[in-house]
């Protein structure tokens, strides 16, 4: 690539186009458009018009905070023409047998490739397995583009950082990961990225490093995690209160502060599988990855099996089953609920003949029951031999074991997946993980 002057971009002569405005894009597009000249693309019309409109249907954003910096946002192709940077940042998940999903970083690819020029340059910031960028991507803007890698185009890698609902670690606050196909990039890059964290840019050695470093941040959590999930499950068998083991051992110093629970949404419970597919594919095996996934995954099973277990000391004769499930996303305090553990578990006991209602104040109803087929309950209605509380958002946080009372009897049970109301809930029947 040749030496393309950061000054260019500074001055607005030429303009980074964001392709995918979701949680990922539309952050990065905002913060680009404070210092250069921002196109933000999404194939969604829908979505382009809310944008326009100042709306982001996510809630992370407030696009009224920035009125004269707004990105130019379009679903119309020709408008990438203006780009010589295009960063994309679209989904990546995995299919239903847990192979990496490469369509939409695929449709991405080819649409860039159709415009191509000299000089330009294409990050990836969606989340892929080594070499992916350089093997699947690079070929494929080469094949439809007639140009060719590091002589007439160039390619980088500086994955998301994002986590939703998270005001603190948001992107200007976080240290950027650049990789690049060659060192001239890679040194236009860290200055691009500079101009949008406060936190620095940390330049790695290659794209495959920076592809790996994205999974490996994410395996961590899903390892650890998993660790806590079973040790919950072998304390309780050896009688111990698994909460009061975590209080104390977290007073050591180095003693890492996660909790058990459902590891659900589009990075911890997916991103294993991008690197499992990788070494299966070089005839290797990523053993502790596969055991952490099975463990966690095998977490829904674990909560319905409490649910069951319950209702065969409780129920008689034909008395209806009923559960309440608090929280429908797959973390606190944000409303999406793609691979929501929760949604799964409503899913397996409705299926085995039990009556849930699903109550989150922040989930979209008509979007949720559009994608699941599952109905959100506006407020509890009647008694539950169950209540779950599956996600702790912070609204949950207000509740008082009165609210529990009124909506159980004497022999329900509370099954708290947060640990929050150890200390509130006494007057019912309570377990946690």
């Amino acid at each position: 690539m040749s030496d393309k002057p950061l000054n260019r971009f500074l001055d607005r002569f030429d303009s980074i186009a964001v392709i995918g405005l979701g949680y990922t894009g539309l952050p990065l597009a905002l913060r680009l458009a404070e210092r250069f000249s921002v196109i933000g693309y999404d194939s969604d019309p829908v979505r382009i018009q809310q944008l326009q409109e100042g709306y982001d249907s996510n809630h992370e954003l407030e696009l009224g905070q920035f009125p004269d910096l707004l990105p130019v946002f379009t679903s119309d192709l020709l408008q990438l023409t203006h780009a010589s940077v295009y960063i994309i940042a679209v989904p990546t998940p995995v299919d239903k047998n847990n192979l990496p999903d490469l369509r939409f970083l695929k449709e991405a690819v080819e649409q860039i490739g159709k415009f191509l020029k000299n000089g330009d340059c294409v990050v990836v910031e969606s989340t892929v397995y080594p070499g992916c960028t350089e093997e699947f991507c690079a070929p494929l803007l080469e094949k439809i583009s007639g140009l060719q890698l590091d002589k007439d185009f160039s390619m980088g890698y500086s994955p998301e950082r994002i986590s939703p609902g998270d005001a603190v670690h948001h992107i200007g606050a976080v240290i950027k990961l650049v990789a690049a196909s060659d060192p001239v990039t890679l040194r236009f890059l860290t200055q691009l990225y500079q101009q949008v964290t406060m936190a620095g840019v940390h330049a790695c050695v290659s794209i495959r490093v920076a592809e790996a470093a994205k999974l490996t941040e994410n395996i961590q959590r899903d390892v650890n995690i998993a660790l806590l999930n079973e040790l919950s499950s072998v304390y309780e068998t050896l009688g111990i209160d698994p909460g009061a083991v975590w209080e104390a051992a977290a007073t050591k110093w180095n003693f890492l502060p996660f909790r058990p629970g459902l590891a659900g949404g589009h990075c911890i419970s997916v991103d294993p599988y991008y690197l499992i597919n990788a070494i299966k594919e070089q005839g290797g095996k990523a053993s502790l990855v596969e055991e952490s996934r099975r463990i966690n995954e095998g977490m829904v099973a674990r909560i319905a099996a409490q649910v069951f277990q319950h209702f065969q000391s409780t129920i008689i004769g034909n008395d209806k089953k009923r559960v309440l499930v608090l929280g429908a996303s797959f973390k606190p305090d944000v409303r999406d609920f793609r691979n929501s553990k929760p949604v799964a578990l409503t899913k397996l006991l409705m299926r085995n003949n039990i009556e849930v209602e699903l109550v989150d104040p922040l989930v979209d109803g008509q979007h949720l029951e559009k994608v699941s087929g599952l109905r959100l309950t506006s407020q509890p209605t009647g008694y539950y031999q169950v209540m779950i509380i599956a996600v702790n958002h912070t609204v949950f946080k207000e509740l008082e074991e009165s609210y529990f009372c009124n909506c159980t009897s004497d022999t329900s049970l509370v099954i708290d997946l947060t640990g929050e109301y150890k200390r509130v809930i006494s007057n019912r029947k309570y377990w946690t993980i």
